[in-house]
């Protein structure tokens, strides 16, 4: 035969072509694209050893108070990426994170709790207790007085935009500290005043209530912190918040890292790291502390600030979350702390340079180079890290290493604000991820955050929170319509030949939902491929649910493709099993078990669904046997679907050709049916006072009409004169009244007088009517205060 290519070589040694093949098209920028905060934009995600192996290191909590919904965008936001990363993109992901257990705000948070307790376990005597609080009160508006003098001085001297944007947000945040700090003086003030003979310790945690203790604390710190020698409450104190926070970190589904690093558990690391920058030269001893020299650093050559250059030389700025940043031992106003001295009432640890304790930036330098090493593939963190701390991690690293790139892509999650603030205990808009947990679940936060481009800032308010509710009960709707389907389909579970029972082949309506299903995949691939839009992606999933939706109902008296719905449906699935939003397994549809409907065993789980078939039935019976009536008989079902189902996670939903059913979250359920009853009792409420001001207005009425109408003008001072009949002859001013005036009162009066005489027939009639009224009113009265009682 002549001779017909199959990609082998020739006897001449030269290929030979396929014949009749066409390589398909190389598209261009494909791939994941990340905005990196090194450069500012958008750029392709390579994996440093060029695997599909990815090193990740994350800021970890500094563990002084409770974790916040601060703290929940972040971490909840980059395990989102971290999913996407390793379920969608298939990367092996590496992931480190570290605990601060010793900073200054650990140390100073311990110790003012400390010496507050011992405080007020000593203090019973209330007028000294008031007046050490006005003495705090007026050092901590002194200091933020100060506060906000420096903040004003920077920005009228900063020359940069983007420093100027920063300062002139610092300077609103500590004008508004201030404005708080003297409003709760105030009312501290206000509500001494209003004390009745105050004594004791009641009076005492009433005048601390709403901050003022914490106001108190700082100052007892000013004049005693230095004297605490128990070193012990300052690993108690970051041990209970470190719990604390994992333990919220666990209920917000957060997948937990690799490893976890704890500062004080790496000190020997920090000093060797410290020691190695010392001898490369790029720092220096002064009075028992190590000091990173960036004027040295910069002028071998390195870059520092590359994150944040704006932010270079503005002391505001590079003193947030550190202390005595300002000290006459820098020989630079940007050199920071490496290694601190120990100071009277602060843990320590011994150094070549004397007792200490690590700088606040030194840490993640340190211990990140120590677990991952020399390059880094991803550095997370939130905004408000990017300078100081990422930056001076970036030059210790560099100085350590020798290099100039110690982290290829810095990701950093966008500020979020609460109803347009910054969050704040002072502002009182602080919220802790427990007290965000009590309102909503974990799923419903974490649809929050999926809603939200990772990258950029973000409000946390009621809207925000109510649209992210609305995607939610969408996926519910759609998941409950589709098992709904796929039960009715026989194609539940790992059933397979029954799913291609029937005609198979493609109709224009199975053509068109097909499309759909690609179109939404491809979609999803784009977006995250574009900084992993999460929010996009997810529109792309609602589209294809809307699609699927729209399918189911018009196959209601048709033929439909069961397999194609379910093939959806699974995808929409294994997408938010991707983004945490479910935890089904695979091949499953729906949210899955969430641990409030998961029992373990299934006598476990059956038997409380039992228990109550039972119990309902033993109920039917017994009102059957009672002669119950039919609308008895419909109460009771109605609160079997609204209550006993409700608290055992089953959501039961009446349709005109039977109920359907699914499993949900009991809380969910639970919070839907308390705002069903609000609204309920809302309405109700309105009703009673609508009927009430209607008695009131009518009790009026009667108690007007039960007196002489001519008595009444008498009493009324708006006329002076009157003829022997009674009617008005001159006005208040002794002015007669005209004959126009004179037919108009007389007109009132003649209407008033036929209500009189039918008031006093009726009251002849029936002389406990204006009791009857009253009590009327009184029950309306009672409902209303039974109402409010709820």
């Amino acid at each position: 035969m002549a001779g017909v290519g199959n990609g082998s070589e020739s006897g001449c040694g030269h290929p030979v072509p396929h014949r009749g093949w066409i390589a398909p098209p190389v598209i261009a920028n494909r791939g994941l694209r990340l905005n990196n905060s090194l450069c500012r934009s958008k750029v392709p995600f390579r994996p440093a050893d060029g695997s599909n192996r990815v090193t990740w290191y994350i800021c970890g909590p500094t563990v002084y108070d409770s974790a916040h919904i601060g703290h929940a965008r972040n971490y909840v936001t980059f395990d989102i990426i971290r999913r996407v990363l390793e379920g969608f993109f298939n990367y092996q992901v590496f992931y480190v994170m570290n605990v601060t257990d010793v900073d200054d705000k650990i140390i100073h948070r311990a110790r003012r709790n400390h010496l507050l307790d011992e405080f007020l376990q000593t203090s019973t005597d209330y007028s000294k207790v008031l007046k050490d609080l006005e003495c705090a009160f007026e050092e901590e508006m002194d200091k933020h007085k100060k506060k906000v003098e420096v903040a004003k001085e920077e920005l009228a001297n900063a020359c940069v935009t983007h420093r100027q944007q920063e300062l002139d947000e610092k300077l609103k945040q500590e004008e508004l500290k201030l404005k708080k700090l003297c409003e709760a003086f105030a009312a501290a003030k206000q509500k001494e005043k209003k004390m009745l003979a105050p004594h004791g310790k009641e009076a005492i945690n009433s005048i601390l209530a709403d901050g003022a203790a914490d106001v108190l604390a700082s100052y007892l710190d000013e004049k005693g912190g230095a004297f605490v020698t128990d070193l012990g409450i300052f690993r108690a104190h970051a041990a209970k918040y470190e719990k604390d926070f994992l333990e919220d970190m666990r209920l917000l589904g957060v997948k937990p890292p690799d490893v976890l690093t704890r500062v004080t558990e790496y000190i020997d690391t920090i000093i060797q790291y410290v020691q190695r920058i010392l001898d490369n030269g790029f720092a220096y001893v002064s009075n028992n502390s190590v000091y990173f020299d960036t004027e040295l650093f910069v002028d071998a050559g390195y870059t520092y600030g590359k994150l944040n250059p704006w932010a270079v030389g503005s002391a505001g700025l590079a003193s947030e979350s550190e202390l005595n940043f300002q000290t006459k031992d820098k020989r630079n106003s940007c050199d920071f702390a490496l290694w601190k001295a120990s100071k009277s009432g602060e843990p320590y640890w011994d150094s070549p340079w004397g007792k200490g304790r690590p700088g606040w930036h030194i840490e993640c330098s340190a211990m990140a180079t120590d677990i991952i090493g020399s390059t880094i593939d991803i550095h997370t963190g939130g905004h408000d890290l990017m300078f100081p701390h990422h930056d001076n991690e970036l030059a210790q690293a560099e100085a350590y290493l020798g290099c100039s790139q110690w982290v290829n892509y810095f990701l950093h999650s966008g500020h979020l604000s609460v109803e347009g603030l910054k969050m704040s205990k002072s502002l009182k808009n602080f919220i802790t991820v427990k007290e965000a947990l009590n309102k909503y679940t974990a799923r419903q936060l974490r649809f929050m955050f999926v809603n939200q481009s990772w990258d950029k800032p973000m409000n946390f308010s009621d809207s925000v929170m109510n649209e992210a509710l609305a995607k939610e009960r969408t996926f519910q709707n759609f998941f409950k319509v589709v098992k709904n389907f796929m039960r009715k389909a026989g194609i539940e579970g790992d059933s397979y030949a029954e799913g291609f029972e029937g005609i198979q082949r493609l109709g224009d309506d199975e053509k068109k939902l097909q499309s759909t299903l690609q179109y939404a995949q491809f979609q999803v691939q784009e977006r995250l491929e574009d900084n992993i839009d999460t929010a996009g992606a997810l529109l792309a999933l609602l589209n294809l649910v809307s699609a699927v939706n729209f399918y189911i109902d018009k196959m209601v008296h048709g033929s439909p493709r069961p397999i194609l719905v379910k093939r959806s449906a699974e995808y929409v699935t294994k997408m938010l099993v991707i983004f945490g939003l479910s935890n089904a397994s695979p091949g499953d549809v729906g949210f899955g078990p969430d641990g409030a409907t998961d029992f373990g065993s299934a006598e476990v789980t059956v038997g409380r669904y039992l228990d109550a078939v039972a119990c309902f039935r033993d109920d039917i019976r017994a009102a059957a046997k009672a002669g119950a009536s039919k609308e008895i008989f419909l109460e009771m079902a109605d609160r079997f679907r609204d209550h006993t189902m409700v608290d055992l996670g089953v959501r039961l939903e009446d349709k005109v050709d039977g109920s359907i059913w699914e499993l949900v979250d009991p809380k969910i359920l639970q919070n839907e049916r308390e705002e069903k009853m609000l609204k309920a009792r809302q309405v109700q409420l309105n009703s009673f006072l609508s009927k009430m001001d209607h008695k009131i207005k009518e009790l009026e009425r009667y108690k007007a009409a039960l007196i002489d109408p001519k008595e009444i003008l008498k009493q009324k001072n708006v006329y002076s004169a009157f003829d022997a009949e009674g009617i008005p002859t001159h006005d208040a001013d002794g002015k007669e009244l005209s004959k126009k005036a004179r037919k108009d009162v007389e007109k009132r009066l003649k209407k008033a007088e036929e209500e009189h005489v039918k008031l006093k027939l009726k009251l002849a009639k029936h002389p406990t009517f204006m009791d009857q009224l009253l009590s009327e009113l009184q029950d309306l009265e009672r409902q209303i205060q039974e109402l409010h009682a709820r």
